[in-house]
């Protein structure tokens, strides 16, 4: 009797299986692709950063308006100039130590017991008396210019008293 014959032996057994991911150059085409990709997007949003302007303080912000506005002060009303010198200055104690004097009248803002209570004595008398000179002018008839620019330099000057008192505040005395 004739042996069985046995099938011929699949010859994949024998063969090297598939090369790793990484011996192929398709694959390194496309992590070097993707490390440029990233590379570009992260250098356009550093650049953006890096180029946007610092941003201004509230002092800076307010002395910066102040500016514009005596620039232009010869141009304007005294009366609106009055009214805008003291829009500036209420707005910088609102944001700065979030005093309702930006949304008061002058008569509300001198009638409120607790006013500016978180300024030092001194610019808290300062600031009152300009806020109430500011008041007056808006009613007096159209005239002078240069005593604007007066009352500008100062807001600016008042500005500056309040940032140096909150930089370095007086020690309070122990009890």
């Amino acid at each position: 009797m004739n042996p069985p014959i046995h099938d011929i032996t699949d010859p994949g057994e024998f063969l090297p299986g598939p090369p790793p991911l990484w011996h192929l150059w398709w694959f390194w085409l496309t992590v070097i692709v993707a490390f440029s990709l990233v590379s570009l997007i992260l250098f356009f949003i550093l650049r953006k950063k890096s180029q946007a302007k610092p941003e201004l303080t509230l002092l800076e912000q307010a002395k910066s308006r102040l500016d514009k506005l005596k620039a232009e002060s010869s141009i304007l009303e005294p009366q609106t100039s009055a009214v805008r010198i003291s829009l500036i200055i209420r707005q910088y104690l609102e944001a700065a130590f979030e005093d309702p004097a930006l949304f008061e009248t002058n008569e509300e803002f001198t009638l409120r017991p607790d006013a500016l209570e978180k300024l030092h004595p001194d610019c808290r008398q300062a600031v009152s008396k300009h806020l109430a000179a500011l008041s007056e002018l808006k009613y007096f008839p159209s005239g002078e210019h240069d005593h604007i620019l007066d009352l500008i330099n100062q807001a600016a000057h008042i500005l500056a008293q309040i940032e140096q008192s909150v930089a370095s505040p007086e020690p309070s005395p122990t009890a």
